[in-house]
């Protein structure tokens, strides 16, 4: 699954406040004056730019655009928001601060800021998460919260859930995902919070709200892969494998929608299946890891496709580097049981499952460790595993209950 968070508020909101008629009148500064149709002219390429997610076009502006109106914030701030796209996060920080100062000096520039002071709020947020640094991510966060009177953005409750998780607030993330759980949300709040509820242990309501935002946004690959992996965890192949299906169909499917529909295949005996999207996902990785380092699914998405095609060698080196770089990731222990299972280890991979599951919040993972407790014959400890699995919506349960005495 991909879990990255969809945190924009709003494109178009970066321009508007920008391209307003007062705003052209204004005077740039003495060094290179530009002409008004001249600023009219690169503000609209700056949105075009960025509705076509060309994030390098975008910062080349602003930065031209920086030289000439060297105290405008709405500049820096689409120049820091550039930045984050790039992943280049200490930089984007350093202008969106830039943006922020101005603005406390000069709370009313000639080209406003764009939006106003929420999605500056907001891109520093995204920024201060990808750096991990989670408690400024929050302090920002609930700023941007503060903002929001009219309380028109509700994923920004589904991010706060997923700071505080990663800040190990459990308690606060439940208060976030129970604002949001019965309330009317659109599809980037649906995705978020769905997310959310898988972290959550709440993999009915993930693949409900999942579902949802698919019905909201039925192309978006990204939307549907993750609704197809909040399905394979409840067990419930055949639909997991039809969103998979349908965000490969999309031909912009990003790595973990074939890493996730290969071991779907594989697991389910379809192995001449399973290895061609397997074999995708590697030739993805590279792109992937350049666009993605910050994110431990991605090295997770790399073991996966790696394991599908019994490379376990490979598999192994790239739990190697997520452990490296995110030495807290839960993950990484079932992906190590997954692996250690092949190679006949099953104490081994007993002892991994069991680090992936001291807390209980899962569902396809307890069958996963019950398989492996079945095959050392300890069927007490098995079907304990899968009434867990079962009370948590794994749809088999009762199935691989049955199949224990025979």
């Amino acid at each position: 699954m991909s879990r990255k968070l969809v945190t924009a508020i709003s494109l178009s909101l970066l321009v508007q406040s920008c391209i307003a008629p007062n705003a052209l009148a204004a005077k740039p500064s003495p060094v290179a004056p530009l002409d008004n149709a001249t600023v009219s002219s690169y503000l609209a390429k700056t949105s075009a730019y960025m509705k076509a997610g060309d994030a390098k076009s975008v910062l080349k502006i602003q930065e031209f655009m920086i030289q000439h109106f060297p105290n405008e914030p709405a500049f820096y701030q689409m120049a820091g928001e550039a930045q984050s796209t790039l992943n280049n996060h200490q930089k984007a920080i350093e202008l969106l601060d830039k943006a922020q100062n101005l603005l406390k000096t000069n709370p009313n520039p000639r080209f406003g800021i764009p939006g106003g002071k929420l999605p500056l709020c907001m891109a520093r947020t995204k920024s201060y998460a990808k750096m991990k640094n989670y408690s400024k991510a929050l302090e920002n966060l609930n700023e941007a919260i503060n903002l929001d009177t009219a309380g028109k953005y509700k994923m920004l409750y589904a991010i706060r859930g997923n700071i505080n998780l990663e800040l190990n607030k459990i308690t606060e993330a439940k208060k976030d995902f129970e604002k949001l759980k019965n309330a009317e949300l659109d599809h980037v709040a649906l995705y978020d919070t769905a997310i959310l509820a898988y972290k959550l242990g709440y993999f009915l309501d993930a693949a409900n709200l999942g579902k949802k935002a698919v019905a909201k946004k039925p192309e978006d690959p990204l939307y549907l892969g993750n609704c197809g992996f909040y399905f394979f965890e409840l067990g419930r192949d055949s639909e997991a494998a039809e969103f998979f299906k349908r965000a490969i169909a999309t031909r912009k499917a990003p790595m973990n929608s074939y890493c996730d529909y290969a071991w779907l295949e594989k697991i389910t005996g379809h192995i001449d299946e399973a290895e061609p999207h397997a074999k995708t996902a590697i030739e993805l990785y590279p792109k992937t890891k350049r666009e993605d380092s910050n994110d431990y699914n991605t090295f997770i998405n790399g073991a996966i496709a790696y394991l599908v095609l019994n490379q376990l060698d490979e598999a192994r080196k790239e739990l190697t580097e997520l452990k490296k770089q995110f030495p807290n990731c839960k993950e990484f222990y079932r992906q190590e049981g997954r692996i250690l299972k092949a190679e006949g280890k099953l104490d081994q991979a007993l002892e991994s499952y069991s680090k992936y599951l001291e807390k209980g919040e899962a569902s396809r993972a307890l069958s996963e460790r019950a398989a492996i407790l079945k095959k050392l014959n300890r069927l007490d400890e098995a079907k304990k595993d899968l009434e867990k699995a079962k009370a948590n919506g794994y749809l088999p349960a009762d199935k691989e209950i049955a199949e224990l005495s025979e």
